[in-house]
């Protein structure tokens, strides 16, 4: 069995809370280690040579080797409330080098185009297909490229959030659908459906998983509900 780093077990611990929980059912999951993916200096350091990307220390300490890494998971049968979420991850040498740019619009701008062409899909939602996709894009010379939220319907996003600031989310709200709106710098006062969703996990989830510090989410979905 391949020995985890401490990062990696961190995320082993997220899908232990989401399995541990009795209010949630998780309905998929994956956490195996890919053995082609190397170690944090030689695979980083590999997409930084190719991509002419500096990646800084983040991405290293961040590194990640599982083939996929994720859950699609809901709330129990019965509960009170029902709220549901998913994340799907690849390592960033898998999605970054072995990936296709995403097609994601159609009619396209020049500006677009050359924006959809440099994104690379991070986190995805393939059990539940509800169309959530987080993307890095790739940018020469780039020591900490964007992130990028695209949900098939409603437009693309560019994120707050770094990579690594990205994960740290990600872990904490465990794919709740929709939490990307907390950094798209959008307006949730005309949006029922996701503030409510995330309403309900700012509600529930420090009563499920209080080792983690919910007051950034609640202040972001505040301003969000607030700005026109």
């Amino acid at each position: 069995m391949t020995d985890l780093s401490s990062y990696e077990q961190t995320w082993i611990d997220v899908l232990d809370e989401l399995n541990n929980c009795p209010e949630i059912e998780v309905l998929n999951e994956y956490r195996d280690i890919d053995p082609e993916i190397e170690d944090a200096e030689t695979s980083v350091g590999t997409v930084s040579f190719v991509t002419d990307m500096p990646l800084g220390r983040s991405f290293y300490d961040c590194h990640l080797r599982f083939e996929y890494l994720g859950s699609a998971w809901q709330s129990a049968e019965g509960a009170d409330h029902f709220i549901a979420g998913e994340f799907c991850m690849e390592p960033l040498e898998t999605t970054v080098l072995n990936r296709r740019p995403l097609e994601l619009w159609a009619n396209m701008t020049p500006e677009e185009e050359q924006l959809q062409s440099e994104l690379r899909g991070i986190d995805g939602t393939p059990e539940w297909g509800t169309g959530h996709l987080a993307a890095l894009r790739v940018q020469a010379g780039v020591a900490e490229p964007e992130i990028w939220f695209d949900k098939t319907g409603d437009g693309y996003y560019k994120l707050d959030l770094d990579y690594r600031g990205y994960l740290d989310a990600l872990r904490v709200t465990k794919g709740t659908f929709g939490w990307q709106y907390l950094f798209a710098g959008t307006s949730l006062r005309n949006d029922d459906g996701t503030a409510t969703r995330l309403s309900t996990m700012l509600e529930l989830f420090p009563k499920w998983f209080p080792d983690h510090d919910y007051k950034p989410f609640r202040q972001r979905l505040d301003m969000a509900l607030k700005r026109r």
